[in-house]
């Protein structure tokens, strides 16, 4: 099965990662931010306290070390794109408390500050607003919380400046802001449909692999079962043309000789055993393209499970078993098609008296589900098969290896051929089984299913 296309929220959730990524990847702006701010408070240092520059210094080389510590936090965590919204919201906060120290430092110009330092942190405000929109734009939020608390007091201080130009310059800045935060929306657009291209790709490519894999064991599964399906057509032609062409030939003398009417039996076997396995080998591929045709009626489980027992009673006592029902009076009737439940039940207890030894049990169950639908059961004490031989006893041709069973003829389609004809009916087909202990096949019809209540039930029971 190819595998489906993303959903919104997985998709969105890719992109936001890879623009995170984007974000941690420059791991150079906090170190650069504090040696700017070194840069600054040495130029400074004339005018304003020194307690106050060194504080505010301190101050932006704590959260420069933060920020430095978050880009390898990030970097390290391999599920960090699995916690998109946690690592932008950390981002931002570092950002933001960058923005608003330099914000803090801008409050305190009107007090000590000179004209020519009001123009050099403009110019260092441009220079690190140009740096933070090519460095956040994949992420606008984030420049957004760097840009404002940084930019508008020092725009708001300028405004207050009595020099004609700083004021004007204060104004410029205020004008500018909504650009720059537009800049960064359209960068950012661009950007993300960069990353959307980028993830869409991958998961094409993701979905040609799965499906490059799918195509190559179906064409495997194919070509085993074309492999195991000449098998077993050819052991019994090989018998019909064995034993035909000696009864041609006489081998034996006339043909009132015996031995013929022995072969000719075997011929009869073979024939019914080749007959059966093209049946079985067409209802499974008419399974397989959803061609198999529903005549639905108001089917009675305790009925057809008691026609089960009177039909498989021979052979329940060849193999010297116990075969029983047990259903309970007043069960609902299952609207089915009553003959696929019936060879679906055939099959199924067929099958389980073949893998059980004598003086064993083998029964068929029904019971009222806590869904309100029925669950059908079919269970033995027989030889059981470990978990990991369910998933080949349910493929075509499938036969499980074991010591204990016994010598049986089969085509290994029985159990597929029921699950087909339980997932026609809408039930969940199952199976439960332990080395030793035996197997349980449960078919869960759902509520839907379940019409009036019969008034048949009750159990019957064939002993060895």
């Amino acid at each position: 099965m190819i595998m489906p296309p993303l959903a919104v929220e997985d998709r969105s959730d890719r992109i936001l990662a890879e623009k995170l990524r984007l974000l941690y990847r420059a791991r150079f702006a906090a170190p650069a931010n504090l040696a700017v701010a070194a840069v600054v408070a040495l130029l400074l240092w004339g005018s304003f306290p020194h307690p106050l520059l060194t504080g505010w210094l301190a101050a932006t080389a704590l959260v420069a070390g933060l920020r430095t510590l978050l880009h390898r936090r990030f970097k390290q965590n391999a599920a960090a794109a699995q916690c998109g919204t946690r690592w932008a919201r950390y981002f931002c906060i570092g950002s933001f408390t960058s923005g608003l120290i330099w914000g803090g430092l801008c409050v305190a110009f009107p007090i000590w500050g000179q004209t020519s330092q009001f123009v050099l942190m403009m110019l260092v405000a441009a220079g690190m607003t140009a740096g933070a929109l090519m460095t956040y734009a994949p992420y606008p939020p984030a420049f957004l919380a760097y840009a404002i608390p940084f930019i508008a007091p020092l725009a708001i201080v300028s405004l207050m400046h009595p020099n004609y130009y700083i004021a004007a310059n204060g104004g410029l800045m205020l004008l500018y802001l909504p650009g720059l935060g537009l800049a960064a929306t359209n960068l950012s657009i661009s950007i993300g449909r960069t990353i959307e291209l980028q993830v869409d790709n991958e998961t094409l490519q993701d979905s040609l692999t799965q499906a490059r894999i799918e195509r190559d064991n179906a064409r495997t599964e194919k070509w085993s079962t074309l492999a195991q399906l000449s098998h077993e057509l050819r052991t019994p032609l090989n018998a019909i043309l064995g034993f035909s062409e000696a009864i041609r030939e006489q081998l034996f003398g006339p043909l009132g000789n015996d031995r013929y009417r022995e072969y000719a039996g075997h011929v009869h076997t073979s024939g019914r055993h080749l007959l059966t396995l093209i049946v079985e080998i067409l209802q499974l591929s008419q399974g397989e393209a959803g061609k198999l045709e529903m005549n639905e009626s108001d089917v009675d489980l305790s009925a057809v499970a008691n026609t089960c027992l009177d039909v498989m009673a021979p052979a329940a006592r060849e193999a010297a078993l116990t075969l029983d029902v047990a259903i309970p009076p007043r069960l609902p009737l299952l609207r089915a098609d009553e003959g696929k439940i019936r060879q679906l039940l055939f099959n199924l207890v067929d099958n389980a008296i073949k893998f059980t030894p004598p003086d064993k049990n083998v029964s068929i169950e029904a019971s009222l589900a806590v869904d309100g639908g029925i669950d059908l059961v079919v269970r033995d004490t027989g030889i059981g098969m470990k978990a990991e031989d369910i998933p080949l006893a349910l493929q075509p041709f499938g036969r499980i290896a074991s010591p204990l069973k016994r010598e049986t003829e089969g085509t290994g389609l029985g159990l597929p051929i029921c699950k087909r004809l339980a997932e026609l009916h809408g039930a969940e087909f199952s199976i439960s089984s332990e080395p030793g202990k035996g197997t349980a096949v449960k078919i869960a019809f759902p509520a839907l299913r379940c019409m009036a209540i019969a008034d048949a039930g009750g159990s019957a029971s064939v002993a060895a």
